[in-house]
């Protein structure tokens, strides 16, 4: 296979643009730092970059032996090195194309794997409460604030045997005497348990890296129209504080909810209950369901199904020419990224792009949550970063979005880069849940 020089030249640039990404950009509040797996080593963005810079040109070695082992190596980093992989490009070697999507395509599944598993807490012996919430966090990545809270001096027996993050956390806070503050958008804040309130772990419902709650019962009557009457409840829905969903449906169709003198409650709508969550670790969402009769007492079993998608770690593509480029694409995973063009406006510069995500039919509505996620901005001529002072949106379609971001930036465009900065996958997950003994007002 013969090797071109650009390709050299492309591929220098391209690191060391990437290590200048890291470490002059912040990670946004979506990104997601997953546990490593015994086998892969945590590593700081610069090492791991001098290590990929010399596998990523061996993928387009002449010889088969070095492509292989330097596709084997670069998978063997794990998930950590996503998003400092290159984007690929019309002008890139059918050869190094195929080997970049196929070490992405391994890569992201180990991702999906450790975003959809949850994080296991073995812990064992008598500590105080701050200590067992710090090893949880530790063990876990999911941080827990612990600064203001009282009681944590307290002490706590665990017994925890490769045990769920969820389970294990809410032991903890049921000895502490201690719960999660509820609200939309709301990160971990620990707070005392009212007195008269049941336990944590007696209340939940758990699957994977999900947490569910029945938070308040409602009855209202129509006395007019009794037969239009109804119950709403409320739920508190709740991820590992290490994720962050970019949508959240609960899917009605099927959902089961079964008193305890028998009676089926059947929910109101057969539409599915669609959330974009708006941060922290859980969002409320509400459900109204036909009047049960007055012999029904509690819900025994409430059995349903939610569908979630998670982002994956950020993707990067970098235009290096604003000056002469237009309509030119560079994709990166899921994400594929067109410069339309970038133009003077008066006093300002304005760079048109089209940003694509490749999503099943069962994701297509998170595609508009996703176009959110984003960080956009450029690096003049000499590596300073310009923020957008703005954007708007072209055009919308379901897996395509035309989108225009506003600069103010003194001289013109030559030596300027500009970075789209996104996650570079979607992974949606089905889980089911279950609920029981649910007390009806």
């Amino acid at each position: 296979m013969r090797l071109m020089p650009p390709f050299f030249e492309r591929v220098k640039a391209w690191t060391a643009l990437v290590s200048l990404l890291i470490l002059h950009v912040s990670v946004l509040s979506f990104a997601q730092e997953e546990a490593s797996s015994p086998k892969q080593q945590k590593l700081d963005s610069q090492t791991l970059g001098k290590m990929l810079e010399q596998r990523v040109k061996e993928l387009d070695s002449n010889k088969l032996r070095d492509r292989d082992q330097s596709e084997a190596a670069i998978v063997a980093l794990g998930p950590q090195v996503i998003d400092l992989l290159p984007p690929v490009s019309d002008a890139d070697s059918e050869e190094f194309r195929m080997r970049i999507e196929r070490v992405r395509t391994q890569l992201e599944k180990q991702e999906k794997s450790q975003l959809t598993t949850p994080s296991y807490v073995t812990l064992s012996g008598v500590m105080t409460g701050a200590d067992a919430l710090t090893k949880i966090s530790e063990m876990t990545g999911n941080k827990i604030e612990l600064e203001g809270v009282a009681s944590l001096t307290k002490s706590v027996t665990a017994a925890f045997d490769k045990t769920p993050f969820w389970e294990a956390f809410d032991e903890v806070l049921d000895q502490l005497g201690l719960t999660v503050a509820s609200g939309d958008g709301e990160d971990i804040r620990l707070i005392p348990l009212p007195e008269a309130a049941p336990l944590r772990i007696e209340t939940a419902g758990y699957s994977g890296v999900f947490r569910l709650e029945p938070m308040m019962i409602s009855k209202v009557s129509n006395l007019q129209d009794p037969t239009n009457s109804y119950l709403t409840i409320d739920i508190l829905f709740s991820w590992e504080p290490r994720l962050n969903p970019s949508l959240i449906k609960f899917q009605v169709e099927g959902m089961e909810l079964v008193c305890d003198n028998g009676e089926i409650l059947t929910p109101s709508s057969d539409a599915e209950l669609e959330f974009a969550p708006v941060g922290g670790s859980q969002m409320q969402a509400s459900l109204t369901v036909q009047m049960p009769t007055r012999e029904a007492k509690r819900i025994a079993k409430w059995n349903g199904k939610v569908f979630a998608t998670l982002p994956g770690k950020l993707a990067s593509v970098a235009f290096t020419d604003l000056v002469n480029t237009n309509n030119k694409t560079l994709t990166n995973g899921m994400l594929s990224v067109t410069l339309e063009q970038a133009r003077k406006n008066r006093d300002i510069y304005e760079v048109l792009v089209g940003v694509s995500l490749k999503a099943s039919e069962d994701g297509k509505g998170s595609v508009q949550s996703w176009a959110s996620l984003q960080d956009v901005f450029m690096f003049d001529k000499d590596l300073k970063r310009i923020e957008n002072v703005g954007w708007s949106t072209t055009r919308m379609g379901e897996n395509d979005v035309g989108m225009s971001y506003v600069f103010e930036k003194e001289g013109d465009l030559k030596g300027c880069k500009f970075i789209f900065r996104a996650p570079g996958s979607l992974n949606e997950e089905e889980i089911d849940f279950e609920l029981v003994d649910i007390p009806l007002p």
